[in-house]
């Protein structure tokens, strides 16, 4: 992964996100460029380039060379920016979680959990998310730099929607044993399950039995995925 992937990555996952926050990560000396600036052009053409590419033409065709006669965007540039066509999507899958995804604080577990099942729910149902989603699951299996991506994608996002669940915890609201992980991907499988394998629809309705039933399925002493006195997992 080149390095300044690295740095954008970072940027990405030190804050909490919101679409008015979002700003140009790039190394700055010896003065930092506006958010608007040519860095940050070139960021967006190619994400948005990279998402048009697998939504038409799936994974198997994208290329760099396609994003740059897409984006406008020269064939050198990327290739130095990202180096290659997996860390590209890496960043393009961070950076629509990062707008559309934002980590919700409205002080409730249970609101913060049902606006993050809203948001993961139409961002993954939307065409360029859909296509990037069926991509990676059909080759990061026979492609390992891709399901290196993919990992890294997964623990970032999943560490980052975690402090929901964290801050609940500091209130007090859920024990301290309670697996802030756990909660999330039993929030975020369903989605997925549904969107990618059974087809079944993901309405209003079933966002909220998917909500009630992790915050039923969360123990008063364990915590979901917490352990009790035993260390045993209840």
């Amino acid at each position: 992964m080149s390095q300044e992937l690295r740095r954008d990555i970072v940027a990405l996952l030190s804050r909490s996100v919101s679409p008015d926050e979002l700003q140009d990560s790039q190394p700055q000396p010896p003065r930092q460029r506006r958010p608007g600036g040519r860095s940050a052009r070139i960021r967006a053409a190619a994400i948005s380039a990279t998402l048009t590419e697998l939504a038409e033409h799936g994974y198997a065709a994208l290329s760099l060379e396609n994003v740059a006669r897409r984006s406008g965007v020269h064939k050198a540039t990327l290739y130095r920016r990202w180096g290659s066509r997996e860390d590209l999507v890496l960043e393009a899958m961070l950076d629509r979680a990062d707008v559309h995804i934002a980590v919700p604080n409205t002080g409730s577990l249970r609101e913060d959990l049902s606006a993050l099942a809203r948001t993961a729910a139409a961002n993954a149902a939307s065409p360029e998310v859909a296509a990037m989603a069926r991509a990676v699951v059909a080759q990061a299996d026979h492609d390992p730099t891709l399901d290196a991506a993919r990992r890294r994608f997964w623990s970032a996002r999943l560490a980052l929607d975690a402090t929901i669940v964290e801050r609940a915890i500091e209130r007090g609201d859920v024990p301290p044993e309670t697996d802030p992980r756990m909660v999330i991907e039993s929030i975020i499988g369903p989605i997925h399950l549904r969107l990618l394998l059974t087809g079944e629809p993901v309405d209003q309705a079933f966002l909220d039995n998917v909500v009630d039933t992790v915050l039923h399925g969360i123990d008063t002493t364990t915590g979901l995925g917490g352990r009790n006195r035993r260390g045993r997992l209840r």
